[in-house]
């Protein structure tokens, strides 16, 4: 069991906690009282323990807290304290980071609930955040220590999969993946859906963080369709997840292609970017992936009839840097000159592009790139 120790003798203290015990996410049995001879360093190492931590307990004090493991609230009665005690006590709080929050037992005690809270709360997550960070350090170190595998892998792949191609409903789309050395990866799918094709292309430096993603994809597949609320709701679900993860570091285009009036909408947070007539659609940002940026990201336009649109993955983007086609102006020169080129030709081009001043066999990152036409006879809802 979990224990939250109490290195207090207090009198004003003990009332002040037992007035407001019964409103804290902690069970009764939890709370220890520890006697002066408690040894303080032991128990600051111990990850497990929340501690309440009075500051009059022992000398020596800061020398202890650089030792904490745990979360700490510190405890002090400022209406008993001097001037002196009370600007040490200050500096404390000031420049010792393990010291979750400061508790004034002088004051009513009702106002404290919250940090209380928040200290527990955070020392329960604390257990759990170490196990994902645990296991993203082992999956990690398999990656590395498997490297040569998963370039083999990674060949295989681009052999047995050089180019996939579907007919949708007055759509042809083809995409196309170039394996990179960089953790993470992306990764890009679409889903046919009754009236509507569902578009993800994604980024991530994490293993876990893409599994997370992939994992909240599924379940949006399973919608009949995809409006506005249901593409944000995906996006909070997935947002909220991430930052449990403490992993911000994603992108992330999701549209939705209207297959009767061809109307095309969505989000996109980060360097993915949409090209028509060989300018962008939208602009790539720096957009955290967050509900609260919604508007921000919103990518809106339409099709006609024998038109084409490219996706432009942010790996791609990256793979780009330091080349002449890292400009807009050079990327949509490039893109004009394909215009009469067959679909295969086009798809071949942009990656022997990527590849050809490349000395290594992989890419810098890993590279995707969707090009969608729109049939020159469909037949267009108005």
């Amino acid at each position: 069991m979990q224990k939250t120790l109490i290195f207090s003798r207090h009198p004003r203290f003990k009332s002040w906690l037992a007035s407001i015990i019964k409103r804290l996410p902690i069970d009764a049995a939890e709370i220890k009282h520890v006697d002066k001879n408690a040894d303080l360093d032991a128990a600051l190492a111990d990850a497990d323990h929340l501690v309440l931590l009075d500051y009059g307990w022992s000398e020596g004090l800061e020398l202890s807290l650089s030792k904490a493991k745990a979360q700490v609230l510190l405890l002090g009665d400022i209406q008993s304290m001097d001037v002196g005690d009370v600007w040490k006590m200050r500096t404390l709080c000031m420049e010792q980071t393990q010291i979750h929050a400061f508790v004034d037992f002088s004051r009513d005690p009702e106002f404290y609930l919250p940090v209380i809270r928040s200290a527990i709360l955070a020392r329960e997550g604390a257990g759990k955040m170490g196990e994902i960070k645990a296991l993203t350090a082992k999956l990690n170190a398999l990656v590395t220590q498997n490297l040569s595998e998963l370039h083999r892998i990674k060949k295989l792949h681009e052999r047995l999969v050089p180019l996939r191609g579907e007919k949708i409903k007055g759509l042809s789309i083809h995409s196309k993946f170039a394996a990179g050395e960089s953790a993470g990866g992306e990764f890009f799918d679409t889903v046919s859906m009754e009236r509507e094709v569902l578009i993800l292309m994604a980024s991530s430096n994490s293993y876990v963080a893409s599994s997370a993603i992939l994992g909240h994809f599924e379940e949006l597949r399973s919608k009949k369709s995809c409006t506005d609320e249901v593409l944000e709701s995906f996006i909070a679900a997935l947002s909220y997840e991430l930052k449990k993860m403490q992993n911000a570091d994603v992108e992330l285009l999701l549209l939705s292609l209207d297959t009767n009036t061809m109307d095309v909408r969505g989000y996109n947070f980060g360097s993915a970017t949409i090209w028509r007539n060989g300018n962008t659609v939208n602009r790539a940002n720096e957009l955290e992936l967050n509900p609260n940026f919604v508007e921000k990201a919103r990518v809106e336009f339409k099709l006609g009839r024998g038109e084409p649109i490219l996706l432009r993955s942010s790996g791609y983007a990256k793979n780009l840097k330091g080349t002449k086609h890292e400009s807009d102006e050079k990327w949509g020169d490039f893109l004009k000159g394909m215009e009469k080129k067959s679909t295969h030709e086009k798809m071949g081009e942009l990656f022997y592009l990527l590849k050809k001043e490349q000395t290594r066999d992989f890419l810098k990152t890993d590279a995707s790139a969707i090009l969608i036409e729109v049939d020159k006879n469909a037949i267009l809802q108005v």
